[in-house]
């Protein structure tokens, strides 16, 4: 797929300013011979691949040309921009085509399968991994990309890009918060009260149903009614449009997630555990704590990590109104047709999910008890 998209498609669209026509470029006919290097390796990937050798050699190989080649794919369209820009002048605009953005999730994605699929290499490919990621923020502190179109965007919206970031994760800390304290609850009294379980998941599985634009648009006269009724909710920053109806829906859509994991958690606690744990004389709560909660927490935390990366994708859909967070460059890039400020608002969407998938998964590694590993 990346060495089709490499020699088929277009690595780099050349504009001479931001809102001229421009002109598409294969990876063969960028500046300078990086080209050649990177279909080589490609190919040496492929080779890689399919043949057979040891797994720790097929790991690790697999791994050092994955990570050359994703430093390589960058590195090319730094200089390739920076070249250009410096012919061209500076409000030239150098845009990334399928051409590098198709072989760079390929590589993340061989990257990553590389690590899962490692036993006793595993530190080693993590810290290829991380090397790898240092040298790509080496790259952009260091200004070598500050040329590509997407990097300009960011330049021009610096200060606006970080507050807008801070609102995306205080929209999505608010709302997993939120549904953690009704969720956790709701899921224990299914567990404990059977007849509590399908009102309960019923009305939220039809909740979970809803497109979350069409929730949106609910919520936005229900609170524009209420709030005037009550004005003093106004007072205190509840409104029509904004961060309300954005944290309540965003609640409300991490809610199922968080309370059927809840349930199935504690479903799954052997009752001869809990048996063991009253013959040691243990009351309700220290069973709760002691026994339930020990064994249950790796399900729910899976939830949480659901409802958690969830809730991060959603929150970009709450710019449409009014609420703030990454989306708003998303939705602007589509009004003015400027794919450079949609990947400004995608990328770091996508890359604060991914963390946050990945410090769920540790945490719940961390605190699964080891009779059950």
């Amino acid at each position: 797929m990346g060495l089709a998209a490499i020699i088929l498609t277009s690595f780099a669209t050349f504009r001479p300013n931001r809102i001229a026509a421009g002109k598409a470029l294969l990876l063969t006919q960028t500046r300078g011979d990086l080209w050649i290097a990177v279909l080589v390796l490609w190919v040496v990937l492929i080779i890689a691949s399919v043949v057979r050798v040891p797994d720790r050699w097929h790991l690790f190989s697999m791994g050092i040309l994955s990570s050359v080649l994703l430093l390589l794919l960058i590195f090319t369209a730094g200089s390739h921009a920076a070249s250009t820009a410096a012919e061209a002048g500076p409000i030239a605009r150098i845009s990334l085509g399928p051409a590098f953005w198709t072989p760079l999730f390929a590589l993340i994605v061989i990257l990553t399968d590389t690590r899962l699929r490692s036993d006793k290499e595993k530190t080693l490919i993590t810290f290829m991994i991380v090397v790898t990621g240092g040298l790509v923020i080496g790259m952009l502190v260091s200004g070598r990309l500050d040329m590509l179109s997407i990097m300009r965007e960011f330049a021009n919206r610096k200060e606006r890009f970080f507050g807008e970031m801070f609102t995306h994760l205080a929209l999505v800390g608010s709302s997993v918060g939120l549904a953690l304290a009704l969720g956790l609850p709701l899921g224990l009294l299914a567990h404990r009260k059977e007849r509590f379980y399908n009102p309960t998941f019923f009305t939220l599985s039809t909740l979970q149903t809803m497109p979350s634009l069409a929730l949106f648009g609910i919520l936005i006269p229900v609170l524009a009614a209420v709030t005037l009724r009550f004005p003093i909710l106004s007072d205190l920053g509840i409104k029509g449009i904004g961060a309300a109806p954005a944290i309540i829906a965003l609640t409300v859509y991490s809610l199922l997630p968080v309370a059927r994991n809840t349930y199935t958690g504690f479903a799954a606690v052997d009752p001869a555990a809990i048996e063991a744990g009253t013959g040691m004389g243990m009351t309700r709560a220290q069973l709760l704590l002691r026994v339930e909660i020990p064994i249950a927490s790796p399900i729910i935390l899976n939830g949480i990590r659901v409802a958690l990366v969830q809730a991060i994708g959603l929150t970009a859909v709450a710019a449409l109104i009014g609420a703030g967070g990454l989306g708003v460059f998303i939705f602007q890039g589509l009004g003015q047709a400027a794919n450079d400020l949609i990947l400004l608002g995608a990328l770091p969407t996508i890359f604060i999910a991914v963390v946050a998938d990945s410090l769920m998964g540790g945490i719940i590694l961390i605190v699964q008890p080891a009779g059950l590993r």
